[in-house]
């Protein structure tokens, strides 16, 4: 495995030279779906989210919604879960963490959701851990690896997704095997960019190598291109570059147009074609660690499954759509094991004692260990604006 990633990325490498700020309506995510029949009175189950849904650093969430709806819609068009549809809320938060507090405590208190789904952000996730705690609603695959939602387990957080710390050692291994020793490390000063920076550093120390420099810059102001001469005198044969999809595409750039030319890596979180879109001619060669397995592998279940779906809706598969699909499996069958009227507490203890195949990647929580899947990948994006693994 390890040689066949060497030999793939090293080829690619040779061939290659604010939104409003009203406050955040509730919205049905919008599905193609037949209406299924459901039970007289029978209400439906619902799963409330909070993300960025429009503005500079919508692709990923958008997508992940997607994901998530193909599920849910094969799921509704089959007659549901005990006769009741499953429906997806969404709240759209602009990436900033207080609108984040204030979707969720709607979500939990006024549309009473069953659990919440897919939360994306890490700083966004930790400021609602009192809330879910307080109602005790579920959080179902927030869209972060966060080694705060994994260690010490948190009671009604349930991952799906591999934790960013883990991630980040194998993308720092990965790094290493294609024969990088000056290694830079660029990252968001807030908890998401500290705890992938220390996946890193720990990768690499593996290694016996470490980072050459360190740089943080700022979730707001975005001030890469300040750091980009420090980090050019260095002279790095690799550099990896951690932050939100729009952050990463202006650093890239910044690079780029200063001259410095090493080889870029940015983590999972930037897994959409979203993504891909924003960096504009600057995306070939930037390589992009993935927590899933390839859309694009058909002796893969869980990837034959979601693209057989999604073919039927005449969509294209895409990595973060992956992670939607897969958070809405474990949803669903949280849902066909809860118990009694399926109150947020008997919905906990279901998705507690959950052990199952995905689709060639298992997935088994305990009242000890609520961190899901264990996968991660190395993709390269190329000339074509392709993720190729």
């Amino acid at each position: 495995m390890k040689s066949q990633v060497l030999v793939l990325i090293t080829a690619l490498l040779g061939s290659m030279t604010t939104a409003a700020t009203e406050p955040a309506k509730t919205q049905r995510v919008a599905s193609s779906a037949p209406t299924a029949p459901k039970s007289p009175g029978a209400p439906a189950f619902r799963l409330g989210n909070s993300g960025p849904s429009s503005g500079p650093n919508s692709a990923s969430m958008l997508e992940l919604l997607d994901g998530a709806n193909l599920y849910f819609d094969s799921v509704n068009a089959q007659g549901g879960i005990k006769g009741r549809r499953i429906e997806l809320l969404q709240r759209d938060d602009n990436f900033e963490v207080p609108r984040t507090v204030k979707n969720v405590e709607k979500l939990i208190d006024e549309d009473r959701v069953d659990a919440l789904l897919l939360v994306r952000g890490t700083p966004h996730n930790e400021a609602i851990l009192p809330l879910i705690e307080r109602a005790g609603v579920p959080l179902i695959g927030p869209s972060t690896g966060a080694m705060v939602l994994h260690k010490p387990v948190k009671k009604y957080v349930f991952n799906v997704r591999t934790a960013y710390r883990s991630e980040a050692q194998k993308l720092a291994h990965f790094l290493a095997l294609l024969g990088k020793q000056r290694i830079s490390v660029i990252h968001v000063g807030d908890s998401f960019g500290d705890d992938v920076a220390q996946g890193i550093v720990a990768g690499l120390a593996e290694r016996q190598l470490a980072p050459i420099g360190i740089h943080k810059f700022d979730r707001k102001t975005v001030d890469i291109a300040k750091a980009v001469p420090d980090v050019k005198r260095a002279n790095p044969d690799a550099i990896v570059l951690i932050g939100a999809g729009q952050a990463v595409a202006t650093g890239v750039e910044a690079l780029r147009t200063q001259g410095v030319q090493a080889p870029i890596a940015t983590v999972s979180n930037n897994a959409s074609t979203g993504f891909i879109k924003s960096l504009g001619s600057y995306s070939s060669g930037v390589m992009v660690s993935q927590v899933f397995p390839d859309e694009r592998v058909a002796n893969v279940p869980l990837a034959r499954e979601a693209t057989r779906l999604a073919q039927k809706k005449n969509m294209k598969l895409t990595p973060a759509m992956m992670e939607g699909f897969a958070a809405a499996k474990v949803t669903v069958e949280a849902l066909r094991r809860c118990a009694g009227s399926c109150a947020r507490a008997d919905l906990q203890r279901a998705l507690e004692t959950l052990d199952l195949d995905l689709g060639g990647v298992r997935l088994a929580y305990s009242p000890t260990d609520h961190s899901g899947i264990e996968f991660t990948d190395l993709s390269i994006i190329d000339k074509n604006g392709i993720f190729r693994r």
